[in-house]
């Protein structure tokens, strides 16, 4: 029989050749064929067991062969979510079972129509939207001031795309409707003449953008310019007045100006509710509901602030009735003005203020609204479109619909897709270059397709992100330990602490990453992540981590496939990307992902290479079983924990066999002073505590030879630890 030594040293030296012919034997590469062709069709932990071929191979991968019968307690741990510590497997003290457990995501796929991320990145973009158009407005106003000033005949308007529809969108005409033939007719027209064409043919709104310009019959420019300063001036105004969807700074600076040149010609209360910037800016500027109507706003000026039950006192808007000087019959008193400079800037002062309150509140209330409804039960497409009327709260009636809030998030306008449309673009499948949604070739639909989770049929599913909910959990639980090993008290709580909060962030941004750009980008998950698996971030610089990201897996010469970079190979291969380093479902399966098919392949082999070692030798397979899980000991009691690790401890250090008969503390205390774990994290350090194990354990089972005697004996000499 060969010695423990000299086994484990040979396969050790080439693991990976030693591998490749466990997996050409015949029997072996039969089931791993068959395990490969079949798992895809599992669905349920049901389905995994009642095939006797798949359930025992991956039993077998994850070491827990012996407890294949126990398919009930098995069930359970398939069953577990890894994320919840009360879990039923996070609640085993076996290892085993939690990675058992992580590679399959029978515990963890939740279905959800957003992630935490993607409802965050939404209502973000949402929110973000009113700042764009409030920033595009001026953008354009800016570009128009400058650009008409140069305009010396009609074809450059027109042919000036922003040009153009900034003329015609401050006037509220569609340019969808209208030809530039048509326009050239309208602005060369003599407004002053009412057989021209303008006032033939056009309406009230051509009538008004003929108006505004200052072009010939031959379409050549009046006076030098296409506008004067004034119409230049009121098409800007009239633009940042109607065309925002709200009032902007600058709309508010246009109101301002208007009420102060408007306002003292109001000799009633009909004039000032009759004019509506007026009546709007007072409403603004005391918070008066927008919806608050003449006869309402009639009622609260005539009101007698004094009784506390009057009608404006009820509403809250005594405020503004001293601010006008209206008579018992709502005129203004002759010799009098309706409102003092003092009353006017007053008012002016309380606009400025408010203006944008109401704004403010509706898209807070239309936030609070969405996340309330995205968490109220939708199951199916159709639930996205019930509209507020019709939903169960009967508050939000008022409110911007789901899927109007969606499609301004991502600079939709709503008149661009139709509801059919917009279903089918919810319904495909944005990470498959050939679906209907990356067929339209409009990035902003794309992104808004990911920002949900339906499947083609219209049902909830799980998203897409670049971990699975399992393998986020593995990371963060390696994480905590390596972040906690060897620590012990107060110095171990805090660690603890400090740990979970750093989880919490990582759990926080993952969902944000789309692509490995993104990823490495992040300084802090990448010094999560490396910390997780042990790796020194002085070797795995990003641009060794861009090199790995970028490599097959599959390529046997890959930075992946190096014997030194198992763990980077582990963590590489967790993500969800694809060649080009986007986010991709290729990887995602129902029951398990391909990187968990692929890690489960790889246990069966090593479990299959322990086991056939073993059966000749057993010292060679604690040796191969302690190699590949010495990387997972945190703490003595983790030895003390796993039969197998603990008889290559005692054996390794010659430990009489009493010690099994010891307090656990006591044991915990003697193995601390001859045992240090971080040690075991230490490639060269393990490589020579396990070949005193192998010397050590062909003396004691008399299955040494002369030369290996000879080795065993150096290695003792040299007190390796």
């Amino acid at each position: 029989m060969i010695s423990t030594y000299l086994g484990f040293t040979l396969i050790n030296r080439d693991i990976k050749s030693s591998l490749d012919k466990v997996a050409s034997q015949t029997q072996v590469k039969r089931e791993s064929d068959y395990y490969n062709a079949h798992i895809g069709k599992v669905e349920t932990v049901d389905d995994l067991m009642d095939d006797y071929r798949l359930y025992s191979y991956a039993v077998k991968a994850y070491g827990l062969d012996d407890m294949g019968y126990a398919k009930a307690f098995m069930k359970k741990v398939l069953e577990s979510d890894l994320s919840d510590p009360n879990s039923f497997a996070n609640r085993l003290n076996d290892q085993r079972y939690k990675d058992f457990a992580a590679a399959f995501n029978f515990g963890s796929t939740s279905k959800d129509v957003q992630s935490d991320a993607q409802e965050d990145e939404l209502i973000g973009l949402y929110k973000q939207s009113f700042t764009n158009e409030e920033g595009s407005a001026k953008t354009e106003s800016a570009y128009f001031r400058k650009a008409i000033a140069k305009v010396t005949n009609v074809n450059e308007l027109l042919n000036d795309d922003r040009l153009r529809n900034y003329a015609l969108d401050s006037l509220g005409i569609d340019a969808t409707y209208v030809s530039k033939s048509f326009l050239k007719q309208v602005l060369t027209s003599d407004v002053n003449d009412p057989a021209s064409f303008v006032n033939t043919n056009g309406n009230a709104k051509y009538k008004a953008l003929a108006a505004q310009f200052s072009f010939n019959a031959d379409g050549t420019v009046a006076n030098g310019a296409a506008q004067t300063a004034a119409q230049t001036d009121k098409m800007v105004e009239t633009y940042n007045i109607t065309v925002p969807s709200f009032t902007t700074k600058v709309g508010a600076q246009y109101n301002k100006a208007y009420y102060e040149a408007n306002i003292l010609s109001v000799r009633s209360i009909d004039d000032l509710v009759k004019d509506p910037r007026l009546f709007s800016y007072v409403k603004a500027a005391y918070s008066i509901d927008p919806a608050l109507s003449a006869a309402g706003f009639k009622a609260v000026m005539a009101s007698d602030i004094s009784d506390p039950k009057s009608y404006a006192n009820q509403l809250g808007y005594a405020a503004v009735v001293p601010m006008f000087n209206f008579a018992a019959d709502g005129t203004v008193p002759a010799g009098q003005d309706v409102q003092t400079a003092e009353q006017v800037a007053k008012v002016s002062a309380n606009y400025t203020a408010r203006y944008d309150d109401s704004t403010t509140d509706l898209i807070d209330d239309a936030v609070k609204n969405f996340k309330k409804r995205m968490d109220s039960g939708i199951v199916k497409i159709k639930d996205l479109f019930v509209s507020n009327r019709d939903d169960k709260d009967a508050f939000n009636n008022k409110m911007p619909e789901l899927t109007s809030m969606a499609l301004r998030a991502y600079g939709i306008d709503e008149s661009e897709v139709s509801k059919t449309e917009l279903r089918k673009i919810l319904t495909s499948d944005p990470y498959d270059p050939k679906s209907y949604v990356n067929s339209l070739k409009d990035d902003r639909f794309v992104k808004l397709a990911k920002a949900f989770n339906f499947d083609s049929k219209g049902n909830v599913s799980v998203a897409l992100q670049a971990l699975s909910a399992n393998q986020m959990s593995a990371l963060a639980l390696d994480y905590s330990d390596r972040k906690t090993m060897s620590l012990e008290g107060p110095a171990k709580d805090d660690a603890v602490k400090a740990a979970k909060k750093d989880i919490a962030k990582f759990e926080d941004s993952i969902g944000t990453v789309k692509s490995v750009s993104d990823l490495l980008g992040n300084k802090d998950l990448v010094s999560f992540m490396l910390a997780a698996k042990g790796l020194d971030p002085k070797k795995y610089t990003a641009d060794v981590l861009k090199q790995a990201f970028a490599a097959d897996p599959d390529d046997p010469k890959s930075i992946l496939n190096k014997p030194e970079n198992a763990k980077l190979r582990d963590l590489v291969t967790s993500f969800n990307f694809d060649e080009k380093g986007q986010l991709s479902r290729d990887g995602v399966g129902v029951a398990q992902n391909a990187s968990e098919l692929r890690k489960t392949g790889e246990l069966y082999l090593r479990q299959t290479l322990e086991l056939e070692q073993g059966e000749s030798n057993e010292g060679i397979r604690l040796a191969l079983y302690f190699e590949r899980n010495a990387d997972r000991m945190t703490s003595i009691y983790d030895l003390m924990g796993d039969r197998a690790m603990f008889q290559v401890i005692t054996t390794t250090f010659n430990l009489p066999s009493s010690i099994s008969g010891m307090d656990v503390d006591q044991q915990a205390k003697m193995l601390k002073k001859i045992v240090n774990i971080e040690d075991l994290h230490d490639p060269k350090k393990l490589d020579k505590m396990l070949k005193r194990f192998a010397a050590m354990y062909d003396v004691a089972n008399n299955t040494d030879t002369t030369s290996s005697a000879s080795t065993a004996l150096s290695i003792l000499m040299g007190g390796a630890r």
